[in-house]
């Protein structure tokens, strides 16, 4: 995509840019989170069986 828009780098075209160590500085993202946040979406997280 870069190329067809002739950017001069490819931050200019990612829809949803990340600093150098992988984190989204709009979300906060990775991040934890609470378990508040979990029930209001109706997630339940379940650990993997060994």
């Amino acid at each position: 995509m870069a190329l067809f828009a002739e950017a001069t780098s490819i931050r200019d075209v990612i829809a949803f840019p990340k600093t150098a160590a992988g984190t989204d500085l709009m979300l906060d993202s990775p991040n934890p989170i609470e378990q508040k946040q979990l029930d209001e979406l109706s997630i339940a997280i379940k650990k993997a069986s060994k």
